[in-house]
C-alpha cells in the first residue's frame, strides 16, 4: 500500500478558506478531489484562490448543490484507486495519518472500511461499494443521518454492531441500558473479531489515534456549519435527512424485542432499528464493474 493506492475526495460548500487549510494538510503525492456544491459568491472566490495555490488538484465544479451522499458517490466514481478517503472541507489531516491508516491495514488486511475519524474521514476500498451499495443519495438535506444508514448497513452485512456504543447526549432509562448491555458487552469481540471489516480509530478498543482529533465538534478547529437560510437548512421544502430516516428505518424498543432478533440492528449510538425500506442501486453498472473486478462476480445475472 502507497500513496498512490488512495484518493482523497473532499467535499467543500462555502468554505473556501478553510477548503485551502485542508488541502495544506494534505501531501502532494496523493491524488486529491475537491467536489464543490454549488459555492458561490465571494466564497466561490476563494475556492478559486485554492484551486490556483494547488493546480495538481482536481477540482469539480458541480452545477448544484447534490448534497454530501451523492457529492461522495461522485467522487467514488471520478476516482480511479481501489481505496479512496471520503472527507469535507472542515477536515485537518495529522501529518502521519497515512502511517496511521497503513499501520492499520497491515495487523489487519481483512479491512475495508477505516474510520479514521469517526465519520469525517473515511477510507474504503470500492469493495465495499460491491457489497453494500452507494452512500443514499435520498439523504439531501440537514440535518441528515446518513452516517447512521451506513452504519445500519454494516451491521446489516456483519450480523452484529462492531462499534455502537451509547451516545452522552441520549438519556436513556436503566432499563433500556440493561437490555441492550449484553450485546454492548460483545463489542470487544466483534471489533477484534477477523471478520470485521471495519476499523474506528474513536473505539475505546482501538490501538491507534483518532486522526484530526481537534476538528470535532466542539473542539478547537471546530469550523462549525453553514446552517442558514442561504445554506443546507434551505431545503426547498423537501424532506430533510432525519426525516427520511424514520420513514426508511422503523425506532425498535430493545425492552420488547431484543437487538439481532428478527431483522433488528443495534445502532451507532445504543438506538435499535428494523429496516423499512430498501436501499436503491444508484449506479449499477459501476457497481457491477466493481464486483466483477474484486470478485469475479456479475450482480446482475439472471
Amino acid at each position: 500500500m502507497d500513496k498512490s493506492n488512495i484518493t482523497i475526495v473532499v467535499v467543500s460548500y462555502y468554505r473556501g478558506k478553510r477548503l485551502k487549510r485542508c488541502l495544506e494538510t494534505i501531501d502532494k503525492d496523493f491524488k486529491v478531489i475537491v467536489w464543490d456544491n454549488n459555492t458561490q459568491g465571494e466564497e466561490l472566490e476563494y475556492v478559486k484562490k485554492a484551486q490556483q495555490t494547488f493546480p495538481d488538484v482536481n477540482f469539480i465544479y458541480s452545477k448544484e448543490n447534490l448534497g454530501l451522499t451523492k457529492a461522495w458517490n461522485q467522487g467514488i466514481i471520478h476516482s480511479t484507486t481501489d481505496w479512496v478517503l471520503l472527507t469535507c472541507d472542515d477536515m485537518l489531516f495529522d501529518s502521519d495519518w497515512f502511517e496511521i491508516f497503513t499501520d492499520i491495514l497491515q495487523s489487519k488486511p481483512n479491512l475495508e472500511q477505516i474510520h479514521l475519524n469517526a465519520w469525517n474521514a473515511v477510507a474504503f476500498h470500492k469493495k465495499t461499494i460491491a457489497r453494500m451499495g452507494w452512500w443514499d443519495e435520498r439523504y439531501r438535506y440537514y440535518p441528515s443521518m446518513e452516517d447512521d444508514d451506513w452504519y445500519l448497513r454494516t451491521v446489516e452485512l456483519l450480523g452484529y454492531s462492531p462499534y455502537g456504543g451509547v451516545a452522552g447526549h441520549l438519556d436513556f432509562p436503566q432499563s433500556y441500558l440493561d437490555s441492550i448491555f449484553p450485546y454492548l458487552n460483545k463489542k470487544e469481540i466483534y471489533f477484534s473479531s477477523p471478520k470485521n471489516l471495519t476499523y474506528y480509530c474513536n473505539s475505546e478498543y482501538s490501538t491507534h489515534k483518532v486522526i484530526g482529533k481537534s476538528t470535532i465538534t466542539g473542539q478547537e478547529d471546530d469550523a462549525g456549519s453553514r446552517n442558514n437560510s442561504g445554506g443546507s437548512l434551505d431545503n426547498e421544502g423537501q424532506m430533510n435527512g432525519v426525516q427520511f430516516h424514520h420513514l426508511k428505518w422503523e425506532r425498535v424498543d430493545p425492552r420488547l424485542e431484543p437487538p439481532e432478533q428478527n431483522g433488528i440492528l443495534l445502532g451507532k449510538d445504543g438506538l435499535c432499528w428494523r429496516r423499512k425500506e430498501d436501499d436503491l442501486d444508484f449506479y449499477p453498472e459501476v457497481r457491477n464493474q466493481y464486483a466483477q473486478k474484486y470478485f469475479n462476480v456479475n450482480l446482475y445475472e439472471d
